[in-house]
């Protein structure tokens, strides 16, 4: 018996952490719709754009998709403590409608639940075992959340990382009903490439399965977002494989970048760059901005920068 008695401890110590976690992420909120340094009420300048600050059109919706970074120092992360004010600014400065969250922490999530008021994750995440690290965060004062789920990838060992979360929405502004998408794909390395891009390439062929059944169900446009972990310009980077499955997704979605009629870009980072992160589209809807957030102000935020598309749904021919 007492070979178990540590795993009897940490059981009950995961449920009661599930049990009390709601209690404390679910303070009131302080200030306006979302967090607010107190010490400055402004967004800082730097990342301010006028191209893309604002929604251009009442009918548009904006979706972003953003690897926030996990704290882990392992993965190269670094506390969230220290970076939550810029993603509050971002979020705040660019008010997406959705916004498609890979690597989200324990850490990340009682940041977020504390501290945003407008915002509500699509589907019900625990901040004990098993969380999931893949979702989709919703402004609720723009679109309604009809439903939603989450699915993990079937050949993956990481469960809480490598899934799919789905949520199907209605606009508030228009009406119009559409599906977002939201996935983080495995890494590919040079060490195990052919291992890495098999066990890719089955999470796409999944992905698009799920896809299909939401296109068909809903009978609605769909959104695919995430951090794929394949890049659009197949090209070696310190020995790790970039091309990987992009030609697959790019053979059975439309990518945003292609049909976009404007693309804006900050400082650091351009089109002419690999991007691991990339927004798809099934059905018909059009891309009226494309914008990657490089600004240095987001520089220490994650390893990844938000990418963001402005869309006007459009009715089915």
């Amino acid at each position: 018996m007492k070979k178990y008695r540590h795993l009897i401890i940490t059981f009950f110590i995961s449920l009661i952490c599930f049990l009390v976690s709601p209690l404390i992420y679910n303070q009131p909120f302080v200030k306006n719709n979302i967090y607010v340094n107190d010490n400055d009420n402004k967004l800082p300048e730097q990342i301010i754009s006028d191209n893309i600050l604002l929604k251009p059109e009442d009918d548009n919706l904006r979706i972003m998709t953003l690897n926030l970074l996990v704290h882990y120092s392992s993965w190269g992360g670094t506390s969230v403590n220290e970076r939550k004010d810029i993603f509050f600014d971002l979020v705040n400065g660019y008010a997406p409608d959705v916004i498609g969250l890979q690597e989200m922490c324990n850490d990340w999530y009682g940041e977020i639940k504390r501290n945003v008021n407008s915002y509500e994750f699509a589907s019900p995440l625990t901040t004990a075992f098993p969380q999931k690290m893949t979702a989709i965060l919703y402004n609720k004062n723009s679109v309604e959340l009809i439903d939603s789920g989450s699915i993990a990838f079937s050949n993956s060992v990481n469960f809480k990382s490598r899934r799919v979360a789905w949520a199907l929405f209605k606009s508030k502004t228009t009406g119009e009903v559409f599906c977002v998408v939201n996935t983080h794909l495995s890494y590919l390395t040079e060490a195990k490439k052919e291992e890495n891009f098999f066990t890719q390439t089955r999470q796409v062929n999944e992905l698009y399965s799920i896809t299909e059944k939401l296109y068909s169900q809903y009978n609605s446009p769909v959104i695919i977002i995430g951090d794929f972990n394949t890049k659009k310009r197949g090209s070696y980077d310190k020995s790790v494989i970039l091309a990987g499955s992009y030609g697959i997704l790019n053979s059975l979605y439309t990518d945003a970048e292609d049909i976009a009629q404007n693309k804006y870009n900050g400082e650091n980072l351009g089109y002419k760059n690999t991007l691991n992160d990339h927004i798809f589209i099934k059905g018909y809807i059009k891309i009226k901005n494309l914008s990657i957030l490089s600004q240095e102000a987001f520089s220490s935020l994650s390893d990844h920068y938000p990418l963001m598309a402005d869309i006007i749904l459009k009715n089915n021919p």
